[in-house]
């Protein structure tokens, strides 16, 4: 293979795997700068979760200010709530100028961009998910707990709001800057990806998506009543710590099952008793 083909292959094995969310995005022309910004950039995988305007891709606004890119904004994907749009992705960083109280590690958009790119390079089958809030309103509590990282763009500290479409724009060329670089040692990349094609998953396990890590939160939860270490009149911040535990420890898919497992053996009282005896 040419060595720009080659380039090219792996860039496109890359990019395909970063996903851009935008989540309740009340202006359509910010869904259609933000498909430009991709598209400058070569990422292809745009996706919009409730969306304001249901007809958010063939809105004027969105196709005037897309331009040259109403291939990507045709091909993006739109999706009832955020749980649905992130649910098969692997890796998640939510993007925010505040910080959250028991919500992921925060951490500038350059080095959450450098952790992306080693996840991606690291796993041949992963996605990772870059989301962003709202105009207005931004990610709530709940959405940013979603994360496994919490990410800003550094700016001055009395005002640092950002057009939606330029928060896009820096962090996919602050992810193409570090997938570039990955590029920079093909032989190295390329023995990788033969390597790992080879065998029937990652040397180190699949890593538990999105929707797999909801289930065990709920799945801890309901487990955590069942045995009187929740107290749901007083649940203070349990679920909240557990959830920023569990997601700073990367969990892999078959570390996900066993902690079900342990769900469905707590919630099964003659089983606890077969136990004690």
């Amino acid at each position: 293979m040419a060595q720009p083909q080659l380039h090219q292959a792996l860039d496109r094995a890359f990019t395909e795997r970063s996903i851009f969310v935008l989540n309740q995005t009340s202006h359509p022309g910010n869904i259609g700068a933000s498909a430009r910004s991709l598209a400058v950039l070569d990422f292809t995988r745009l996706r919009c979760a409730a969306a304001r305007h249901p007809d958010w891709q063939h809105h004027p606004d969105a196709l005037a200010r897309a331009s040259g890119a109403l291939g990507l904004l045709d091909q993006a994907t739109g999706y009832v709530d955020l749980d649905a749009a992130i649910a098969d992705c692997h890796w998640v960083i939510m993007l925010s100028a505040d910080v959250r109280d028991f919500g992921p590690d925060l951490v500038d958009v350059s080095s959450a961009c450098v952790w992306a790119a080693e996840r991606l390079r690291q796993d041949v089958n992963a996605r990772v998910a870059f989301v962003f809030g709202s105009e207005r309103h931004g990610l709530s509590r709940e959405e940013a707990a979603r994360g496994h990282l919490l990410a800003s763009i550094p700016g001055h500290p009395a005002y640092h709001s950002l057009n939606l479409s330029q928060a896009v724009m820096i962090t996919a060329w602050e992810l193409r800057k570090q997938l570039l670089d990955q590029l920079k040692r093909v032989p190295a990349q390329l023995q990788m990806v033969d390597h790992q094609t080879r065998l029937a998953a990652p040397p180190l396990g699949e890593a538990a998506s999105a929707q797999a890590f909801e289930g065990l939160i709920d799945h801890l939860e309901v487990a955590a009543k069942a045995v009187g270490f929740l107290d749901p009149q007083h649940p203070k911040m349990l679920m909240p710590r557990l959830r920023r535990l569990l997601m700073r420890s990367e969990l892999k898919a078959d570390e996900v099952d066993l902690l079900r497992g342990l769900c469905r053996a707590m919630m099964n009282p003659r089983r606890r008793q077969e136990i004690d005896q």
